[in-house]
């Protein structure tokens, strides 16, 4: 059974996913085009007409396909608050998982967080063994696509983590505390929020666009969906103020959906409600 039969659709009524396959069925073709053996006999000035329409198409295709996704999510609204049947709910409760952790640590300690989460004594134990604990904890057992997205949304920013850390527990301590403390928490937020959102269009396509176009094709493929999501994630991350923020109360759900809400304003245009 292919990818996309297990999905069910974000909004009643909502035509089968077409609108998202052929948004990402077309960059694919942009893409083959792109690398197309027929462009080695045109001229410069052919090729580089041809180039700058293909990087305008894949541009308005990619433009699409986020919209489409949110369309079947049943809007902007319905995903941020978690009421969307298909994308969000799983997101925000990793990511809430994710921040109290955090503020747990930087609050009384990373050994005494482990503790109070049921890990037990710190002594003995390795940064791995700390890692495996923290993605148990954060993620979903429940094995739908939006819970596969969280999953390994929170493994890719927990990662980018772990390698700063040099394996070293005290290291990772301090970065955590670190992350908290200065605007370093808002951007791994942003970060998990643009692996998500990139883990949903793989789990649908990537199956579906390597069988027709080939392994070659579909990994440029989303490596350019991946590249674009990330870079205006990153733009994100670059405007949003240095606030001190209660990540354990009220205040940090809000923050996360807000941060949440802004991605997809920022990757989708403003008429996708």
């Amino acid at each position: 059974m292919g990818t996309t039969q297990r999905i069910k659709p974000g909004v009643p009524g909502q035509p089968n996913w077409k609108d998202l396959s052929r948004a990402i069925t077309h960059i694919a073709k942009t893409v083959e085009k792109e690398n197309s053996d027929e462009e080695n006999e045109k001229t410069q000035e052919q090729l580089a007409k041809e180039y700058i329409a293909i990087i305008q198409k894949r541009k308005r295709n990619i433009k699409a396909t986020f919209n489409n996704l949110v369309k079947i999510g049943g809007g902007k609204k319905n995903i941020v608050q978690g009421k969307s049947s298909s994308i969000g709910k799983a997101g925000l409760r990793s990511t809430h998982k994710l921040v109290s952790f955090f503020s747990g640590v930087n609050t009384v300690g990373l050994p005494n967080t482990l503790i109070q989460y049921g890990f037990g004594q710190l002594e003995g134990k390795t940064i791995q063994d700390v890692l495996d604990f923290m993605l148990v904890y954060c993620t979903d057992s429940n094995a739908g696509m939006d819970e596969t997205a969280a999953n390994k949304a929170t493994c890719e920013v927990l990662n980018e983590i772990i390698a700063k850390s040099d394996n070293n527990l005290e290291k990772f301590e301090s970065i955590i505390k670190d992350y908290v403390e200065s605007n370093g928490l808002s951007d791994l937020i942003c970060s998990f929020w643009g692996h998500y959102i990139f883990e949903h269009l793989s789990q649908l396509f990537n199956e579906k666009i390597t069988q027709i176009r080939g392994e070659i094709v579909s990994k440029e493929t989303f490596k350019l969906i991946k590249d674009d999501i990330m870079g205006q994630v990153k733009v994100l991350n670059e405007i949003r103020p240095i606030t001190r923020i209660d990540w354990q109360g009220q205040e940090g759900i809000i923050i996360i959906e807000s941060i949440f809400e802004s991605i997809l304003n920022i990757i989708c245009d403003d008429d996708i409600s």
